[in-house]
């Protein structure tokens, strides 16, 4: 059987928001076949099902996200201030796209999960919410055998980076080990990684990355 782990991360305030729904909603309506591991944010979420659901707190279990958080913390471009706002008049307010500590709590839960012996890794944003029950039927047909990533895209003519409120990864392709590796690369070393690109949130490397590829 093709062994599934679902990962996502949140912190106090979205565990209050949505995150614990995402935890009861997940317990009660995916099957027990799929695991879940949830890095938790300087928060502590009630466990629905321990032997479906992993938490694990990140500020212990993700070294290397306190690391980069540490060194990246007090940078302005780092937390949402646009670089070049003359080059960017239209959006620069926008600080998501420039906020890579913000972001970096996802990619470092993603590059923690990776290391298990799982066959697939899916990220599932926290806000989710499970509505109907979900069998393992169901979920592996989002995850085809063949390929060595799947996501949510956005269309034609949209946005120019994919939607990762969604993706799995096969860890049996070698393409989709070097992928992540290469993601990894763009956050240990982000002076010559996200830092060389023109937007620094998590589906913009991700996208970038992806046209490597």
């Amino acid at each position: 059987m093709t062994k599934i782990t679902v990962v996502t991360t949140f912190h106090n305030e979205g565990l209050l928001k949505y995150g614990q729904r995402f935890l009861d909603s997940f317990a009660k309506n995916v099957d027990k076949e799929i695991k879940l591991v949830a890095y938790a944010e300087d928060c502590d979420p009630v466990n629905p099902d321990p032997n479906q659901i992993d938490i694990l707190q990140a500020g212990i279990a993700l070294p290397k996200l306190n690391a980069f958080k540490q060194r990246w913390g007090d940078v302005p471009k780092a937390n949402g201030i646009c670089p070049w706002p003359e080059r960017r008049p239209r959006d620069n307010h926008k600080k998501f796209k420039w906020d890579a500590v913000r972001f970096a709590n996802k990619v470092y839960a993603v590059f923690d999960a990776f290391q298990n012996n799982s066959d697939w890794i899916v990220w599932m944003d926290a806000d989710t919410y499970v509505h109907s029950p979900w069998s393992y039927e169901q979920f592996l047909h989002l995850l085809p055998e063949h390929v060595w990533l799947t996501f949510v895209g956005r269309g034609k003519g949209s946005q120019t980076w994919p939607e990762c409120g969604f993706y799995g990864m096969n860890k049996n392709d070698k393409t989709c080990r070097k992928f992540l590796e290469e993601f990894e690369r763009y956050y240990e070393d982000a002076d010559n990684g996200i830092f060389t690109l023109e937007e620094w949130h998590d589906s913009y490397v991700f996208g970038k990355i992806l046209e490597q590829f």
